[in-house]
């Protein structure tokens, strides 16, 4: 059931995500042509790589300065004390939110059988790459 959500070609999950000063919206209410979704925990050694090699790519950056991309951090667990504690990690020019509800575990809206996971989305929330982790794909899929 889980390997037929958030298909390629196909509109993505919607989740609602909560930021660090309690403020709440939708995943579907970001606007930007490209969003990049990173399914993460807090302190996981993958993800701090893959937040370097994401933070490191001249294209991904020139894409954010300009408005065109975003990316969201978001945290699927219940955990938000150890959540907090890593705030600091995250660029801050990305979206950095947790999932209070745990919706996104609970009701299963995403493969989060491997953490980290990107999923990157275009401007009507279809995705474009589904639990990928190479930011090299990321970037060949962006420049076509």
């Amino acid at each position: 059931d889980i390997a037929r959500k958030n298909r390629i070609d196909n509109i993505a999950n919607d989740f609602v995500y909560t930021l660090a000063d309690g403020s709440a919206a939708h995943m579907h209410d970001i606007d930007a042509d490209y969003l990049l979704i990173m399914i993460s925990n807090p302190g996981c050694p993958s993800c701090k790589q893959l937040i370097a090699e994401l933070s490191a790519s001249p294209l991904i950056n020139e894409l954010i300065d300009c408005g065109s991309m975003k990316i969201m951090s978001i945290y699927p667990d219940g955990d938000i004390d150890a959540w907090r504690a890593h705030i600091a990690d995250m660029p801050t020019s990305w979206i950095n939110g947790y999932d209070a509800d745990m919706h996104i575990s609970r009701k299963h809206l995403y493969d989060l059988r491997a953490i980290p996971a990107l999923y990157l989305l275009d401007k009507e929330k279809r995705v474009l790459i589904k639990d990928g982790t190479n930011v090299a794909h990321v970037e060949y899929i962006i420049s076509q």
